[in-house]
């Protein structure tokens, strides 16, 4: 309830914000990480009862894309990982319902951790086909591309 609620509370603000300056605010900038290990892909069922995710989250004003990945996946999933290519870049305007966002999506694998959940929700292995019509977002848009292999620019 209490990811939900920070979600809803976000959307307002952003909202708000984007009135106030006549739509001259630049979207929020997100990344996310597919990691795949023996036909399973690393997810977070989420607490706010949206679905299920791929691990990641907002890219923080001193940060690089790169290190807000490996901060975010590490702080969902408990995993130290490592980004090895790009999935792609996700821009369409209703892609998060309660944002503004671009998503900027990588794949990857673990280097070390141990697995645990957080407040975003529970941390898990899914089979792709056991996911698709129960992701939030457009995450299942980005797993179907990686599992394409083909770099997308949406």
């Amino acid at each position: 309830m209490k990811e939900k609620i920070k979600g809803l509370l976000a959307g307002l603000i952003f909202r708000f914000i984007a009135l106030c300056t006549l739509g001259q605010i630049s979207p929020i900038l997100s990344a996310c990480i597919i990691v795949e290990h023996e036909g399973k892909i690393l997810l977070i069922k989420r607490s706010d009862g949206l679905g299920y995710t791929i691990p990641g989250g907002i890219v923080r004003y001193k940060e690089t894309v790169e290190e807000c990945v490996i901060r975010e996946a590490e702080e969902e999933t408990g995993y130290r990982i490592q980004i090895n290519g790009l999935v792609g870049i996700y821009s369409a305007i209703e892609r998060d319902p309660r944002f503004r966002a671009v998503s900027i999506a990588y794949r990857g694998s673990i280097l070390a951790g141990m697995e645990r959940g957080s407040s975003e929700g529970e941390t898990c292995w899914r089979e792709p086909e056991a996911v698709f019509g129960q992701m939030a977002f457009d995450c299942e848009k980005m797993l179907k591309d990686y599992l394409s292999g083909q770099q997308c620019l949406s």
